[in-house]
């Protein structure tokens, strides 16, 4: 039954897609992003065969295909719906030029949405129908495609070719934490866009695969240019958050780990919902702070806590108190300041009964 609806949306996604190149063009002043002009985006993005531009088309080809592959909340349903889009956008990018900013970020999305999908599937799967008919299209599509030269279009098509995501004999080897050379891992590491790796690392921690996580985030981390990419350093956090064993190898994360660079993987985690990871991580940057006496980063950390701690718990005694055991820590007067005007904002008390020796 569910594969039936499945293909009647399908079709019903394909023949709205095909509308799109027969419906009149977007308003004038629509503006791509990154473009400051009206019309269309970037010189060389013009009016294609169907007298729609392809930044229009683009656009409203993404707020389609987002709403048909947000109806699903599994895989491979959501993997129909970009066959049947990708299939269409290659038919229609016929008309366009070869080098345009909108469709690139279509297809290198297209890709990433495809590589997602793909992580929650064997090799095994990879040959069985419908998986085996999606990755056909797939690489069929590329081969009209190809023009364009997308690199992330390409790479997957790569991926499928040599059996899935999860197949490169050096991935394997990291994940099973078996030995190999950093040499060996960096080159596989810099010959695929560190974003396949983010997402390889998510899957993982969603999964609670959290010793193969941090073997590949590890790796990520030990890698030159990789490394600067914070997101790994916050997903190692959350992967040491959930194994409490590895206190010392947090502790030493957090050492190497500047205070600016903390405040953003602390806001990152809070964004993706973490409420309670993203305080006890303002909690390890705020308090060897407060300890040594280092204004550095004080007032935004001092600040972001509140948020944080006031979320976690609204009572307004406990945020009190809060504050006072903190304040107890600090060894330099001036902290007093940032939290006089976070106690007066957030419980909306002009006079303090503190006392500081």
């Amino acid at each position: 039954m569910a594969e039936e609806e499945s293909d009647q949306e399908a079709e019903r996604l394909g023949e709205e897609l095909v509308a799109i190149v027969e419906s009149p063009p977007g308003p004038v002043g629509f503006r791509a992003a990154g473009d400051g002009r009206g019309g269309a985006g970037g010189g060389s993005c013009g009016v294609g065969g169907f007298g729609i531009s392809s930044r229009d088309y683009c656009r409203r080809f993404c707020q389609v295909v987002e709403d048909y592959a947000g109806r699903w909340q599994v895989p491979l349903p959501q993997l129909q719906v970009l066959q049947t889009a990708l299939c269409c956008f290659t038919s229609a990018s016929a008309s366009f030029p070869d080098e345009c900013e909108h469709v690139q970020y279509v297809l290198s999305s297209l890709a990433l949405s495809f590589f997602e999908l793909l992580l929650f599937f064997g090799r095994d799967e990879f040959y069985e129908e419908p998986l085996k008919d999606i990755l056909g299209s797939f690489q069929e599509c590329q081969n009209h495609l190809r023009r364009y030269g997308n690199v992330n279009l390409e790479l997957v098509t790569r991926i499928i070719r040599d059996g899935g995501p999860w197949e490169d004999p050096v991935l394997q080897a990291v994940l099973k934490a078996q030995p190999a050379s950093q040499e060996i891992v960096n080159k596989y590491l810099s010959s695929e866009n560190p974003l396949f790796f983010e997402l390889r690392a998510r899957y993982l921690i969603a999964c609670e695969r959290i010793p193969e996580a941090m073997a590949l985030i590890k790796s990520c981390i030990n890698h030159p240019e990789i490394s600067k990419d914070l997101y790994f350093h916050q997903a190692l956090f959350t992967c040491l958050f959930m194994s409490p064993v590895e206190d010392q190898l947090f502790q030493e994360h957090l050492l190497k780990t500047d205070c600016k660079s903390g405040i953003d993987i602390i806001c990152n985690t809070e964004k993706e919902g973490k409420t309670m990871l993203a305080l006890q991580l303002c909690e390890s940057f705020l308090i060897p702070q407060l300890q040594n006496g280092d204004m550095y980063c004080i007032w935004e950390l001092i600040f972001i806590w509140s948020k944080l701690q006031l979320k976690s718990n609204p009572s307004k005694q406990v945020f009190v108190d809060q504050c006072y055991q903190l304040l107890r820590t600090a060894t330099n007067v001036r902290v007093i300041f940032p939290f006089m005007k976070i106690i007066k904002d957030e419980v909306n008390r002009i006079s303090l009964s503190l006392n500081f020796k």
